[in-house]
């Protein structure tokens, strides 16, 4: 299905199913949603059938999505470069919740070009359905790529679901700004999604022994702290400007340790 995604394909086709949440205070109109075929001028595509695509955005949202992408590329080793390519199972859908406002975006795969060498390569796959089935390196490399990009979206959106959340979400990253708006994120211990995030970080980014069970306690403070001298910072995750930094310094150390 080339060029655009209309509202009603897109809702025969359940894009974004169950990732949608029911967050929103009622469906778009069609005034308010401008469609993009890409995002920062690099390409988007469905997921489903691999066809170069269109996705309609409430223009705010949409925008935060570009800053995100500038500052994923920002903070991506040297030679990772455009053209990219960024597959998604879509935005906009017919139905309740953020989806249904143009304010959510499920993220499937980011594939980029080796500046070197000119090469196309997966830069992060949100596909944990077939990733999780590797062994070794393949698998340390596919997890830590995930859990820096994931980092990168934790920055720029308050609500960033992961596999780890549920089994709706183990072949996509759902974003959206229900709570952010046109800001950077905060953070909150109460938050299951957000502590999920920072024990993953701590363990597959920086090495710690954190266990991962969504719940804030002791040892996720001890490691994220840890992590946050490390990266120059100091303190506990207590305010926004120290919770950028984590989610920032996370997506920079994946990357160190697999370029």
């Amino acid at each position: 299905m080339n060029g655009s995604i209309s509202r009603r394909s897109v809702l025969a086709a359940g894009l974004a199913g169950p990732a949608a949440l029911l967050l929103g205070t009622g469906q778009a109109t069609a005034a308010s949603l401008v469609a993009h075929s890409e995002i920062n001028s690099q390409p988007t595509y469905y997921e489903v059938n691999g066809a170069a695509s269109s996705f309609e955005y409430e223009p705010g949202f949409y925008s935060r999505l570009e800053t995100w992408h500038v500052n994923w590329r920002k903070w991506t080793p040297y030679h990772w470069t455009a053209p990219h390519k960024i597959y998604s199972y879509g935005a906009y859908v017919d139905k309740p919740g953020l989806h249904g406002e143009g304010r959510a975006f499920d993220l499937a795969r980011l594939l980029i070009t080796n500046r070197d060498t000119g090469a196309t390569f997966t830069a992060f796959t949100a596909r944990y359905d077939q990733w999780r089935n590797l062994t070794g390196d393949a698998l340390r490399t596919a997890r830590i790529r995930y859990w820096g990009t994931v980092a990168s979206l934790h920055y720029h959106f308050r609500h960033v679901l992961s596999y780890l959340d549920n089994s709706d979400h183990h072949n996509h990253v759902h974003v959206d700004n229900a709570i952010s708006g046109s800001d950077n994120s905060s953070f909150a211990t109460s938050s299951t999604t957000q502590t999920y995030f920072v024990q993953a970080a701590c363990q597959y980014i920086w090495g710690y022994s954190t266990g991962i069970d969504g719940i804030w306690g002791p040892q996720t403070q001890r490691d994220s702290s840890a992590a946050l001298v490390r990266a120059g910072s100091d303190g506990a995750i207590t305010t926004q400007s120290r919770w950028l930094a984590f989610c920032q310094a996370s997506a920079q150390q994946a990357w160190a340790l697999v370029p």
